[in-house]
């Protein structure tokens, strides 16, 4: 794309959109320039939305936001970073931040971008595309250069962000970028966790994760954002199969952007250099176990980067549970430990099932393509019988009041325990009246 077509683009938007229109009148009233830049330039570009937009300013800024308080009833907050003045709005839901460049120029704030292709403006008012660094013709080669050298050393979370442009947008790293942000690796360790939770999160509901996941590993940031991961590349997944880096990454590679579901793929064989052990019959390696303490080792890296206490929860129940659905295939299905399942993963089920079927097809054994058959048969069942107990539902055959009153027990935990427990006996057909309920809990059941 062209400058010109660009800019045309970018006035289009700028007459239709609420906010960058009260921007250039607040601009004209307060005599400040004012410009478009980072993500929203970019992504236009590309013909793509971005959800928020960065403004920079030059001259009278206070001005410049008294006006735009005016107008969007919020003076914002005002933040320093790096000695550069930040004050950011929050308006109808979305975001926008405005640099003071006053100080120091536009285009010494356009150098201390991360890449030159973020470090394209629009002049609100003149409507026309500022590029000094010639961001243009690399965002059209797809390159990722630095606008000047040491822009990594100042973050170096930079270099993520960078593998994660690889992940959405397919571009490429220009050589003296990849250096410096090898070289700035270590860097990471000083980086918020919150920060690296959320580039890290970003990458992995691109478009291709695998391309994402395999250039940190190149740039050497892995070890220090998930050293836990290291050791997957030198694991095997299995006779005859690859290792448990390659197996991760093209599992991670099949599945929907669901940011659990990724995390939980990301992360399901974490263990398995742990509880890697030869078959004391065959010598062919063995992860018994490794979904288990999997599990655990994932509640501590999330926890590490400050997820939600109830995104871990999911993604480690789903860890704990990605083999269940391959154990019922071989099973043959049994109807009992489907109900099972589908009553224990609860809403997440359908994640589940995805996941085991991104982890078969992705599994790179000699037999795949016949035991994928046999999975896609019972995630099928699965599926049919997660239908079912939605559409009809099977009502309980006591009521806590009851439990409590038979049992003589208070509210609290316990009754919901009993209850659960109630509804699996009812589900597989020992208990079927709440006559029997009864007699079960009178007789030392639910104990």
């Amino acid at each position: 794309m062209t400058a010109a077509a660009l800019a045309a683009r970018l006035r289009s938007r700028a007459r239709r959109d609420p906010l960058l229109r009260s921007a250039r009148e607040a601009g004209d009233a307060s005599g400040a320039r004012v410009l478009l830049v980072g993500g929203a330039v970019r992504d236009a570009a590309l013909g793509r939305s971005a959800p928020d937009l960065d403004l920079v300013a030059v001259g009278r800024v206070p001005a410049l936001v008294a006006a735009l308080a005016g107008r969007w009833g919020t003076r914002g907050f005002r933040f320093r970073k790096r000695g550069v003045t930040t004050w950011r709005f929050r308006v109808d839901g979305q975001d926008v931040d405005l640099v003071d460049a006053s100080r120091t120029g536009l285009e010494t704030d356009l150098g201390r971008r991360d890449f030159t292709l973020n470090a394209i403006a629009f002049d609100l008012a003149k409507a026309e595309v500022v590029d000094p660094l010639r961001g243009l013709p690399d965002l059209r080669r797809g390159l990722l250069r630095l606008p000047r050298p040491g822009v990594i050393r100042e973050d170096p979370l930079r270099g993520v962000r960078g593998a994660r442009f690889v992940a959405a947008f397919g571009f490429r790293l220009h050589r003296d970028a990849a250096a410096e942000i090898a070289r700035e690796a270590r860097g990471l360790l000083r980086v918020s966790p919150e920060r690296v939770r959320d580039e890290l999160t970003a990458l992995l509901v691109s478009a291709d994760p695998r391309a994402g996941m395999r250039q940190v590993r190149r740039l050497g940031l892995l070890p220090h954002i998930l050293p836990e991961l290291v050791p997957l590349e030198a694991c095997a997944a299995g006779r005859d199969r690859p290792d448990v880096w390659t197996h991760t990454l093209d599992a991670l590679a099949l599945a929907g952007d669901d940011p659990a579901l990724r995390w939980s793929l990301l992360l399901h064989d974490v263990a398995k250099p742990d509880t890697l052990q030869p078959a004391e019959d065959d010598g062919r390696p063995t992860v018994h176990g490794h979904e288990v303490r999997g599990a655990r080792r994932a509640r501590e890296i999330l926890g590490r980067l400050r997820f939600p206490r109830a995104f871990v929860r999911r993604v480690a129940a789903l860890i704990a549970a990605h083999l269940r659905p391959h154990h019922l295939a071989e099973a043959g299905d049994p109807p009992r430990g489907i109900r099972r399942l589908v009553r224990e993963m609860g809403s997440d089920l359908p994640l589940l099932l995805e996941h085991a079927a991104c982890d078969a097809r992705a599994s790179g054994a000699p037999d795949a393509r016949a035991r994928w058959r046999r999975l896609a048969r019972t995630l099928r069942r699965i599926r049919e019988e997660h239908a079912r107990a939605a559409t009809a539902p099977t009502a309980p055959l006591l009521s806590g009041d009851e439990v409590m009153a038979i049992l003589g027990i208070p509210p609290g935990p316990e009754v919901g325990r009993v209850l659960r427990e109630l509804a699996v006996r009812h589900d597989d057909g020992e208990i079927t009246t709440a006559a029997e309920a009864r007699r079960w809990l009178s007789g030392g059941g639910g104990r």
